[in-house]
């Protein structure tokens, strides 16, 4: 890998022989082509159909809610019994863009389809497909449209429900870079490395949290003792469920104090006017960084509204330090002779408080409710060695998930530089870049 000298390719320079500056590209290297989109590759609508086409053993169709986050789900919302064409069949390794979305951002997130068992599958007619020609590399293109090299903004037009359409035929004359087949490869190779390694860290994520799922479920059934003796332990039958019989249950509102009052909510013009370093916080963590706190020591926020709550859901965060809170989540402090804040923080976070939920779809946890949401109650020790142990699954969760966003940012970072040329990769630059952290 190194760094380029960055130039124009000669079809870009004025008779006068000096470079000139594409605003939609910039400076690139010489040995680069810059073509329009349609000249690389065909885009195909995807197909239209009626209800009455509608059928449980159709043909599944591949929709808008099925790709998030550059891969594809099969959860198919739609199945139809309709001719399909081969232009408006789907295969593996096919790439889709979102043709109409609500928001400009979301137009033209691109997926790229895994191995299906499926015989055959289509797509709906707000999704285009991209099928690149013999001088593009399948994996380059997917990357290149999910860089800032496209624009697909300029390629969108409003309509008259507010949404934002995807023009083909504009999308046909973006002009992109279209290095040389073997740097495309060589550039496809680094950041598919980089996604690979995203996708293993999340498999370490979810395998912890499956982790600490199954020692809540112990820890919270038997107490902190070691699977083995889980059966000596004698239980009582509770309203939440089955007890060491030397725990208590109680509400709430008895082992912690609650601080709402103090609670001061700022629309985001007014905190546009107090940027700074204290975390301000609301339903499910932190929302914004302002120049003042309300709070200064170790809380428990439980979301009031706009919350999850089901069991192993995130209905609270800690807190500690200095922050500011706005009105949609409790403030609680548990009482240090009968409750840790830690432990208070994991139970609400184990048990399943939606059945407590009142209000409309976004959900409300009153503060009346919330005093008498039952809790189990350990003495302080055992309250302190619980903790202790899920602590250490929380702890590998963060790291991990740090590491996700290194990865991440890394990603977006080789994504510019090598679709602009800053960095080269192949053969005849250097070795492609290691992933390794």
């Amino acid at each position: 890998m190194s760094e380029q000298p960055a130039s124009l390719p000669n079809g870009f320079r004025d008779s006068t022989g000096e470079a000139t500056l594409r605003p939609d590209l910039g400076p690139l290297p010489e040995d680069w082509q810059v073509v329009r989109l349609g000249e690389a590759v065909t885009l195909q609508r995807g197909i239209s159909w009626a209800k009455r086409d509608e059928s449980l053993d159709g043909t599944p169709v591949i929709a808008i809610p099925n790709i998030r986050d550059g891969s594809v789900n099969f959860n198919f919302q739609y199945r139809i019994k309709k001719k399909i064409t081969p232009g408006k069949t789907i295969k593996a390794n096919d790439i889709l863009l979102v043709g109409s979305s609500g928001s400009i951002h979301n137009v033209g997130r691109a997926a790229i389809i895994p191995d299906n068992p499926f015989s055959q599958l289509t797509f709906a007619s707000f999704l285009v497909k991209v099928a690149p020609s013999h001088n593009i590399d399948r994996w380059f293109l997917y990357f290149l449209l999910r860089s800032d090299m496209v624009t697909f903004a300029a390629c969108s037009k409003r309509a008259a429900d507010g949404k934002f359409n995807l023009q083909i035929d504009e999308l046909r004359r973006h002009f992109i870079p279209l290095p040389p087949l073997p740097e495309q490869r060589a550039i496809a190779h680094v950041l598919t490395s980089i996604q690979r390694a995203i996708e293993a860290t999340e498999r370490v994520i979810a395998a912890a949290r499956e982790l600490k799922k199954s020692l809540m479920r112990h820890l919270f059934t038997y107490g902190p003792v070691p699977p083995a003796e889980a059966e000596s332990v004698p239980l009582q039958e509770t309203e939440i469920g089955t007890l060491p019989v030397h725990w208590q249950v109680v509400r709430l509102g008895e082992v912690a104090d609650i601080f709402d009052k103090q609670r001061i909510p700022l629309n985001e013009q007014q905190r546009a006017k107090m940027k700074g370093i204290y975390p301000y916080c609301g339903a499910n963590g932190i929302v914004d960084y302002i120049n003042d706190y309300i709070f200064d020591g170790e809380y428990v926020l439980l979301a009031e509204d706009g919350g999850y709550w089901g069991a192993y859901e995130p209905s609270s965060y800690l807190m500690r330090g200095k922050f500011w809170v706005n009105n949609h989540a409790h403030v609680l402090k548990g009482k240090s002779d009968i409750c840790t804040n830690y432990f208070l923080h994991l139970v609400l976070n184990y048990l399943n408080i939606s059945p407590l939920i009142g209000g409309d779809a976004r959900g409300k946890l009153t503060q009346a409710v919330a005093k008498r949401i039952p809790i189990p109650l350990p003495p302080l020790p055992e309250q302190q060695r619980i903790a202790e142990m899920l602590a250490a699954v929380d702890e590998k969760i963060q790291a991990e998930e740090q590491r996700k966003a290194a990865l991440q940012s890394l990603f977006r970072s080789m994504l510019h530089h090598l679709m602009t040329g800053k960095v080269r990769v192949g053969a005849q630059h250097h070795s492609a870049p290691t992933t390794e952290a």
